[in-house]
C-alpha cells in the first residue's frame, strides 16, 4: 500500500494531493488516491476524457456545499471505507456510499438510532432478519442521496426523514455480509 501511495502522490493534480495527505493513516491516503484513479480510469473508459490526458490535470473545484465538480460534463462521486472503493459517473448528478456492515454495539445506542433512522426505519431495522445490514443499507442510501443532491451532511437530524421525500431520485443498493453500498441518481 505504502508503494502505491508513494508512486500515486506525484502523478495526482495537488489539490487530491492536499487532500490525500490530509488523511492521518496510510490506509486513507490510498483510498483516496486510488478512488481518485479509477475515476480517472473510468472517464476514459466510457470516453470522457482521451487516453492521452493526464491524471494530473483532472482537477475539480467544490461548490459551497462541497460537491466536486469537474470541468468536464460529467458528475461523479467517490467514498471509501475499510477495503472498498467505490465510484460512479453520470451525465446526471449521482451519490454513491459504501460502508462496512454495522456493528451489533453501534445499533445498540438508541440515541444514535433515533437521530439517524426515523421511527419507521427503525421498525424496519428491528424487524430485519439482520438489523445491522438493514441499518447499514438504509445509511448508505441517505448519504448516498446526500451526495447525489450535494447538499452534504449538514445536520444529523435532516437524515431521518431523508428517504421518505426522496423525489427524482433512484436508489440501487447492494450488499455483503461485510459492506453495503447505495447508488443514488436522477
Amino acid at each position: 500500500m505504502q508503494a502505491v501511495v508513494a508512486e500515486l502522490l506525484p502523478l495526482v493534480p495537488l489539490q487530491r494531493r492536499e487532500k490525500a495527505l490530509r488523511y492521518k493513516h496510510l490506509h486513507g491516503q490510498y483510498c483516496c488516491l486510488r478512488s481518485w484513479q479509477l475515476l480517472y480510469e473510468l472517464l476514459i473508459k466510457h470516453d470522457y476524457l482521451p487516453a492521452t490526458f493526464p491524471l494530473s490535470e483532472l482537477t475539480y473545484t467544490e461548490d459551497a456545499a462541497g460537491k466536486p465538480h469537474l470541468s468536464i460534463a460529467v458528475e461523479f462521486s467517490i467514498s471509501h471505507t475499510k477495503n472498498a472503493i467505490a465510484v460512479a459517473i453520470d451525465r446526471q448528478p449521482i451519490g454513491i456510499d459504501v460502508e462496512m456492515v454495522a456493528s451489533a454495539k453501534r445499533l445498540a445506542d438508541a440515541h444514535f438510532l433515533e437521530r439517524t433512522m426515523s421511527a419507521g426505519e427503525r421498525q424496519k431495522i428491528a424487524a430485519s432478519a439482520d438489523p445491522t445490514i438493514a441499518f447499514t443499507e438504509l445509511w448508505t442510501q441517505k448519504e448516498a442521496l446526500v451526495k447525489a443532491r450535494g447538499t452534504g451532511l449538514t445536520a444529523l437530524d435532516t437524515i431521518p426523514s431523508l428517504l421518505e421525500h426522496v423525489q427524482d431520485y433512484t436508489l440501487h443498493t447492494f450488499h455483503t455480509d461485510a459492506y453495503a453500498c447505495s447508488i443514488a441518481h436522477r
